[in-house]
């Protein structure tokens, strides 16, 4: 078991965790911030500094990460709207 300490939360706007689905394929789910622990393993290596994701889960927040079918972080698709006003920026 690890020891984890928060020591900063920062907003995680436009940041989404991806999750396995089995058989209906990758879901997100938007991150509510990102949050930076300390972290003992107990493993003999001492406390590690670490960035971690949180979402809410039911009344409480969570580490994504600790979720059984987690996959990764990364930033949220761009809407359709955004993608057709680049390139009528571009095309000028």
């Amino acid at each position: 078991m690890e020891d984890v300490k928060i020591l900063q939360i920062m907003p995680a706007e436009g940041w989404v965790a991806v999750y396995d689905g089995g058989d209906d394929g990758e879901m997100e789910e938007p991150l509510a911030c990102f949050a930076l622990v300390q972290v003992d393993y107990k493993n003999g290596d001492g406390p590690q500094t670490e960035v971690r994701g949180m979402a809410p889960d039911e009344k409480l927040m969570a580490f994504v990460e600790d979720a059984e079918n987690f996959v990764t972080v990364r930033r949220a698709e761009e809407s359709e709207d955004d993608e057709e006003e680049d390139e009528t920026d571009t095309e000028d």
